[in-house]
């Protein structure tokens, strides 16, 4: 099934949505039982996934082009985020304050998030009849 442009930008804002709803939630919840470092570094982990994910959205879902131009801008969007995921992991870790264990629990998941959020909202299909 292929869906509309606009069903497509609203499952990806439902996704950046989700997304920050974890990141404030995990930061919220590792600042209520570790302290202020922890739930910074939580804040850091999941800002990093949901920052490299807006920008590969805005990339993927520009519009405009023919499938090898659309194939094109979503092979180096995605080049991009990852490199923009390393420098920001990089940049964290050239303060040298980050708690280390909250950091990556929440930049994975908003990876997580990234792969849920689409199959939650994908149609439920009958089961297979056995032949």
């Amino acid at each position: 099934m292929i869906q509309s442009r606009d069903g497509i930008w609203h499952l990806a804002a439902w996704i950046l949505l989700a997304q920050a709803a974890v990141t404030i939630a995990a930061a919220a919840l590792c600042y209520g039982v570790w302290g202020a470092r922890h739930g910074a570094s939580a804040l850091a982990g999941g800002s990093i996934g949901v920052i490299a994910n807006l920008y590969m959205t805005l990339a993927a879902l520009r519009q405009g082009g023919g499938a090898g131009v659309v194939l094109g801008r979503i092979l180096i969007g995605q080049f991009v985020k990852i490199a923009l995921t390393v420098a920001m992991f990089v940049a964290v870790a050239r303060t040298g304050k980050a708690a280390w264990p909250p950091l990556i629990a929440t930049y994975v998941a908003t990876l997580v998030v990234f792969w849920a959020v689409p199959a939650m909202a994908a149609p439920r299909l009958p089961p297979r009849s056995r032949v």
